[in-house]
């Protein structure tokens, strides 16, 4: 029997994220898989754990927290070493930048024999920001990648940029990357599976009219995923189409240097056009609801985030920015429009020309769905990866 850790930050993330892995894990049943992550504080929901029970995996429950703390990361290394060395792991499966740092230190010192690691983007530590505090933050955090990645036997990434970048600092040998797309699951992202009921109650409980016209934005709130951007054009557009309605999904990202304060979204919800409706966990029924998904980001993404490649899946049109760390989704003038980098009037502008055109709109989403299941189902990227990951363990 192999014992297989998968380390993740928190329960939702291993339920949107990692099933499709644990799944790819358990082909071979004499694989026991532990699922390592924390409990989601005011976000939580039992039937995140209870699900993830259900697939046949053991969950062990972690403390964990998302920014730099000494105290708190040497107490969740130290936790991580504990598990590893009382459950007696054979392998562990890092997601995340900080269990892809300290989870393969902590797996290190506990003597397990093969780690691996997922970067699905850069994040915040990477934004190309000349203030000292992400300055430092950015030479920290490429330092103990280096140190982290000398102890992976493979890392895998989703975003050729980020790949690229950490080969010519000469912080991953070339022969230990796994470069894919990013994945989707297009079988439980389905607009098949969402019933009409659903959408009326959500249509209702968010006061919309029949004439509306939905277009939504799913990320966390900060300013590098583009909130800035989108609320803009909500303003832009709330005169000439009033009928336009800007959906904000997410939830605040406390603790981040780049965070959004709440007065803000507060604020902007003066304008009757734009709401913000914080975290949710039925995502996927409301991007059945909208008419067209956008994320304005110039955030160090994965190369494909899931804000763009769950709505395709879902049969919506997106709109992204032409950064290489987005655009990767969108095949301009196909399934959506690219746009440039913090251009409020530019999103407006491609917001506009989709929703005022039913028959451009259908047009993109049925391409998007095709997209999706033709690149980014993770039935065909996620057992290429764990075959990589195991390699001849």
């Amino acid at each position: 029997m192999k014992r297989i850790a998968v380390v993740c930050p928190d329960d939702l993330s291993i339920v949107l994220f990692c099933k499709g892995i644990i799944k790819a894990f358990q082909a071979d049943r004499r694989n026991k898989i532990y699922v390592i992550s924390d409990i989601l504080g005011e976000n939580s929901n039992a039937e995140y754990v209870a699900l993830i029970m259900s697939w046949g995996v053991v969950h062990i429950p972690v403390r964990f927290y998302r920014f730099i703390n000494p105290f708190r990361d040497l107490r969740y290394m130290m936790s991580l070493f504990s598990i590893f060395r009382r459950e007696k792991i054979d392998m562990v499966v890092n997601i995340s930048t900080k269990p892809n740092i300290l989870g393969t230190i902590a797996a290190r010192f506990a003597n397990v024999r093969k780690i691996t690691s997922a970067v699905w983007g850069m994040g915040s530590a990477f934004l190309d920001r000349e203030e000292i505090k992400f300055k430092f933050l950015k030479y920290l955090v490429q330092h103990l990648y280096c140190i982290a990645f000398r102890l992976n036997s493979k890392v895998w990434f989703t975003n050729e940029n980020d790949y690229n970048y950490f080969v010519s600092q000469g912080i991953l040998p070339v022969q230990k990357g796994v470069l894919t797309k990013n994945y989707v699951s297009t079988d439980d992202y389905s607009p098949s599976l969402v019933s009409d009921e659903s959408l009326s109650a959500l249509r209702k409980e968010l006061d919309l009219k029949v004439q509306d016209k939905v277009v939504i934005m799913v990320a966390r709130m900060s300013w590098a995923k583009g909130v800035r951007e989108f609320v803009d054009a909500s303003a832009i557009l709330k005169q000439k189409l009033p009928f336009i309605k800007f959906i904000l999904v997410g939830p605040m990202d406390e603790g981040s240097l780049d965070s959004i304060p709440e007065t803000y979204l507060r604020e902007s919800e003066k304008n009757e056009n734009f709401r913000w409706i914080g975290f949710r966990n039925d995502v996927k029924e409301l991007y059945a609801m909208s008419d067209l998904a956008v994320l304005p980001s110039y955030y160090r993404e994965g190369g494909f985030p899931r804000g763009l490649t769950e709505p395709m899946a879902m049969e919506k049109p997106i709109i992204t920015t032409n950064s290489v760390h987005c655009k990767g989704t969108v095949e301009d003038g196909k399934n959506g429009y690219l746009v440039p980098i913090k251009d409020s009037k530019a999103l407006a502008d491609a917001i506009e020309k989709l929703m005022i055109d039913d028959d451009k709109r259908r047009e993109f989403g049925q391409y998007s769905r095709k997209k999706a299941v033709k690149e980014f189902d993770e039935k065909v990227i996620v057992p290429k990866v764990v075959k990589e990951f195991l390699g001849n363990a």
